[in-house]
């Protein structure tokens, strides 16, 4: 009985040691990736400001879900976006699966609402 106890402490000290070093060592972008508790979501944005220049584009924009949702979403890009250009990105948490360009004629109502009054 005694051996039983030990070999389950031991498999629950392993398992406590692997998850603390996961979430430690494995940055959150990766984490949010292989999360299948994370959903995907589609943001809403405008190319309003300037990207930083890092040897990619980073855009850090305020966007919003179909459902009118505030969120801030970073992404990079090879070349410079178009001003005032609107995009669908495509996330998991905090890891961007894909952007893509659109025409306002394509954002939801209640995103173009929010959009106009940023």
């Amino acid at each position: 009985m005694k051996k039983v106890v030990k070999i389950t402490v031991g498999i629950v000290l392993a398992l406590v040691v692997i998850l603390v070093g996961f979430f430690t060592l494995v940055p959150e972008v990766e984490r949010d990736l292989i999360n299948p508790f994370v959903p995907k979501e589609e943001i809403y944005v405008q190319i309003n400001e300037e990207p930083i220049d890092v040897r990619r584009y980073e855009y850090t924009l305020i966007g919003y879900t179909e459902d009118g949702d505030k969120k801030e979403v970073t992404f990079s890009s090879a070349r410079v976006l178009k001003e005032n250009a609107f995009l669908i990105v495509t996330t998991k948490g905090t890891y961007v699966e894909k952007w893509e360009e659109i025409q306002v004629e394509e954002l939801p109502d209640r995103v173009k609402e929010q959009l106009n009054s940023d």
